[in-house]
């Protein structure tokens, strides 16, 4: 069985905020196992956060919304008088 020690560096920015989160209250409420055990993998925790935090960002380029395309004008619709006198 894998450690969970082993499962910090495939675990995503928002899995290890809730680790984090989890393990900070096992030190401060669990057994003295589970403190223990929270208490050594805080550090690999925080260790990764700080290596996702200096990551670069990937640039997100958004495109232009796609134009509707319009019915075309015959010949009567543009004779029609205007209706705004």
């Amino acid at each position: 069985m894998t450690s969970l020690a082993d499962k910090i560096p495939t675990l995503n920015e928002a899995d290890l905020k809730n680790l984090r989160a989890n393990a900070a209250r096992l030190v401060e409420h669990g057994s003295p196992v589970q403190v223990t055990t929270a208490a050594d993998i805080l550090p690999l925790i925080d260790a990764r956060l700080a290596e996702i935090a200096a990551e670069p960002k990937p640039v997100v380029v958004r495109r232009a919304p796609p134009k509707k395309k319009l019915q075309p004008v015959t010949g009567h619709q543009t004779a029609l008088p205007d209706r705004t006198a």
